[in-house]
């Protein structure tokens, strides 16, 4: 390895790994994935970071990045050739909403193919304990890496009823929206290259991490719809996965093929996003500024699409959806009408309007209370 390298801390199966591995490829910047076994995790990452998430880039100069959002933020201005963030302000707003939508709300019918039926539950143990122990020699280390393995994984299967995922009918519905995703997705890759248009975006990072740690390469049955059923959504997948040899030429637009798609996913997550925004107004406004932004919101009662459900709201999602908010506010006035149309048309136009009584910055890896 080089001096001039990225160290990347990852896994091919991690749902947040996806984005920053796209984006590394796209830009093109020299760099090797050291993976995530124990070892890396109790050397390296939790040293670095105070805990075991990924995915973590150790950068040449020294600097730590954490958190999938903040690492392509950070590329994007370390690197600005190869852009992966629109100038026209219209399009940033919607590639970070389409961002935001991708990370922190189709994960929850993600979060089903893997960890809910019985075979593909026993995949999902097994990889975690065989990627914790990849390369480890040491006996006492491989032995807790098995450990750790299924301390993970029955971790990650108690937040099943914290989504309702524990319910046939979140259950049905998780199934309903990945395939209409997935559809809508491949109508609009039949006709345009990437998200926003001829080259890839921020949306398009952001739709990787739906698409291919938990979807694609899980044996699920819906990896085996989008290879073959969805063949523009497989090739775009494969395509951003190698984005190395993708041109970055042509124009940034929003064709008329992705308003269903955009329409869609706010009829199935605007309103929790909504909820969640409240929980924070209500839980954040009396905060002291520059103390640590709890955890958790509270629960909620929200709706997936038509279904209602009870969930927790957490500070983390409130602060991107505040950057989503951010974003609009960012919008010049000239573009404000136009771009209103666009957002009430597809629904998200009372979302970015909402007028938070809170605001958070994150320092260090948390988040604080700013004023």
């Amino acid at each position: 390895m080089t001096n001039k390298d990225y160290e990347l801390v990852a896994t091919q199966h991690s749902y947040y790994s996806a984005k920053v591995r796209a984006c590394l490829q796209y830009k093109r910047l020299p760099y090797q994935e050291i993976g995530s076994n124990i070892e890396t995790v109790l050397n390296r990452v939790i040293p670095a970071t105070g805990n075991q998430q990924f995915p973590v880039v150790f950068c040449p100069d020294g600097t730590v990045l954490k958190d999938g959002c903040d690492i392509v933020e950070a590329l994007e201005s370390r690197h600005p050739e190869r852009p992966i963030m629109p100038e026209n302000q219209q399009l940033k707003c919607v590639a970070k909403l389409i961002e935001v939508l991708a990370d922190e709300f189709f994960a929850i019918p993600m979060i089903y193919y893997r960890w809910v039926p019985e075979d593909a539950k026993q995949w999902g143990i097994g990889m975690f304990k065989t990627i914790l122990g990849n390369g480890v020699e040491n006996p006492d280390m491989a032995a807790l890496a098995e450990q750790m393995g299924e301390t993970i994984s029955t971790e990650i299967r108690s937040r099943l009823p914290k989504v309702g995922l524990d319910r046939k009918d979140i259950q049905q519905k998780a199934m309903q929206i990945t395939e209409e995703v997935c559809g809508l997705l491949n109508d609009h890759l039949a006709t345009t290259p990437y998200l926003l248009g001829d080259h890839p975006t921020l949306a398009d990072l952001g739709i990787m991490n739906a698409m291919w740690g938990h979807l694609y390469l899980d044996p699920c049955d819906a990896s085996m719809f989008i290879r073959k059923d969805y063949l523009h959504l497989n090739n775009w997948i494969t395509n951003m996965h190698s984005g190395a040899g993708i041109s970055d030429q042509g124009e940034l637009y929003i064709a008329d093929t992705l308003i269903p798609l955009l329409r869609y996913l706010s009829d199935v997550f605007a309103n929790m996003m909504t909820d969640i925004l409240a929980a924070a107004d209500n839980e954040l406004s009396t905060a002291e500024t520059g103390t640590e932004a709890p955890a958790g919101l509270g629960r909620i009662k929200t709706l997936l699409q038509d279904i209602e459900l009870s969930r927790p709201a957490t500070a983390y999602t409130a602060w991107r959806l505040q950057a989503v908010i951010e974003h609009y506010q960012a919008i010049p006035a000239v573009q404000k009408p136009a771009t209103d149309d666009l957002l009430s048309d597809i629904g998200f136009l009372s979302l970015c309007q909402h007028q938070p009584n809170w605001k958070m910055q994150k320092d260090n890896f948390k988040l604080f209370v700013a004023a």
